[in-house]
């Protein structure tokens, strides 16, 4: 565990319990807003554990057949039905071989789609025609990420999908924390924009204007785009932009399309990244 603890900020209680829920053979539901780490803890999970993990995302083309597989069509047609000519969908793999399934999105799958998981689920094996029985290895678990502020919420899915499944909560982590994940992805700036940058984040959650605000992902990109900007322009040559000017355009460009404004609202993302600026300059100066 010491190894996965070094490799994701904080989050140690969340990584206890999911490989605790693992190592008890459980599926699990993540459930929470983007940007919130889920693939992160994923991956340190996977290799803390020893297994490989296969990642599909959720969306209405994903259907049975694409994540149970299909015989190749012209090896069909030439030479019959053989399990050598089987294509292996990455639910019928991960079973096979014992993987974790993740799959992003999942409450954006098609209803016809989810209920296979419930065989894979609870037979711990898949009739598929002309191929036959493929019996789930022990280590096999599915891992689920679901945003619940998404437009298709977690409501719809069925009682008998969620009873299989256990479930946790992965919220924003604390601004300590979210600073050091920055500095971490970027290398560190001085002139303070890494703490900016976290703090416009966090003040956009919050924003009565805003129905979802932006995750850690748009700190990063906003300190890449203001360190970049910064190195173009040495000395600040005649013309270019001072230094409080870039970082307000690389907030422009890091938030303004990772912020969610409510449909009633008639403001645009840039009044709001700049309100939220002042706010905090104002803020600072006290």
């Amino acid at each position: 565990m010491k190894n996965v603890y070094e490799r994701v900020v904080g989050r140690r209680r969340e990584i206890l319990m999911i490989v605790s829920a693992l190592e008890a053979g459980k599926h699990i539901f993540l459930e929470g807003p983007p940007g919130t780490s889920k693939s992160t803890i994923l991956q340190a999970v996977s290799e803390c554990t020893g297994r490989q993990y296969c990642l599909v995302t959720g969306n209405s083309d994903l259907t049975t057949s694409k994540l149970i597989g299909y015989f190749d069509p012209a090896e069909t047609l030439a030479r019959g039905y053989r399990p050598e000519f089987f294509q292996y969908g990455p639910l019928l793999q991960a079973m096979k071989e014992g993987m974790y399934l993740y799959v992003e999105e999942f409450n954006r799958l098609p209803d016809e789609t989810t209920n296979v998981f419930i065989t894979a689920m609870s037979e711990k094996r898949l009739t598929v025609p002309r191929l036959g029985i493929v019996a789930a290895d022990p280590a096999f678990r599915i891992i689920a990420a679901l945003n619940p502020l998404d437009d298709i919420g977690i409501s719809r899915i069925s009682r008998a999908l969620k009873d299989r499944f256990t479930s946790i909560r992965i919220d924003y982590q604390t601004r300590e924390e979210e600073i050091e994940i920055v500095r971490r992805r970027t290398g560190g700036a001085e002139d303070g924009i890494v703490e900016l940058a976290v703090d416009i984040a966090r003040e956009t959650r919050k924003h009565p204007d805003l129905k979802l605000g932006a995750s850690v992902r748009g700190s990063i990109d906003m300190v890449d785009v203001y360190r970049s900007g910064r190195d173009l322009q040495p000395g600040n040559p005649s013309g270019a932009l001072k230094a409080g000017d870039l970082k307000t355009q690389a907030a422009f460009m890091a938030f303004r399309n990772k912020i969610w404004l409510y449909e009633t609202s008639e403001r645009k993302p840039e009044e709001i990244i700049e309100e939220i600026m002042e706010r905090l300059e104002r803020q600072k100066k006290k």
